[in-house]
């Protein structure tokens, strides 16, 4: 995730904070993260903590921030080049590349003690997603729809998770390109059902 404010000082003051943070983050909850502890880790003083955030939390949050409004144009991108359902493999693999390429993000964003943070992700590519299936297959009652996207949205994350947790992985490509069979082998179940004869 690039930081983009501020001189060059208050960039890698950030950044150095950022890392820690990450660091620590993979090591313990949120909730037993401290200001001291993260400020030591980065090697900067609390007084140039408190310059740039109100507490850890304000930290995290601006983290996901950042990570969703990326994911959230990224994500935008890709479903404005339309082409129907055989654009669900550019999709995934626009997705899957950015979260692979921001990892430490993605997996503070999908930690079990962050439940918020993973709604939040959900919601967005909620929202997102919603009127690309409209598009894409006509119009389908919402809850169909709704229901449809949380039961796609979950595996994915799922899948993503234990992919993270792999000690090998196959190239990202391959895996969007498993979970773009997944979704539109599962998409049939948006289309109009035909009597049977």
């Amino acid at each position: 995730m690039k930081i983009e404010d501020g001189d060059f000082r208050v960039r890698l003051t950030k950044k150095m904070l950022i890392e820690a943070f990450l660091q620590l983050r993979r090591q313990k909850p949120l909730r037993k993260i401290t200001v001291s502890e993260l400020c030591s880790l980065a090697g900067v003083g609390r007084g140039t903590f408190y310059a740039h955030f109100t507490d850890i939390y304000d930290l995290n949050e601006k983290l996901e921030d950042k990570f969703l409004a990326d994911f959230s144009a990224a994500l935008r991108g890709a479903l404005e080049e339309k082409a129907g359902l055989q654009s669900t493999r550019r999709i995934c693999r626009t997705v899957f590349a950015l979260l692979e390429e921001n990892e430490q993000l993605c997996q503070l964003l999908l930690a079990a003690d962050n439940a918020g943070g993973a709604a939040r992700f959900v919601e967005l590519g909620g929202q997102l997603c919603a009127e690309y299936y409209r598009t894409a297959v006509g119009d389908v009652p919402p809850k169909k729809l709704a229901d449809f996207y949380l039961f796609v949205s979950s595996g994915c994350i799922s899948c993503l998770r234990a992919r993270l947790r792999a000690e090998e992985r196959p190239p990202v490509e391959q895996f969007a390109d498993e979970m773009s069979e997944f979704i539109n082998k599962g998409v049939r179940a948006l289309l109009p059902s035909r009597p049977s004869v």
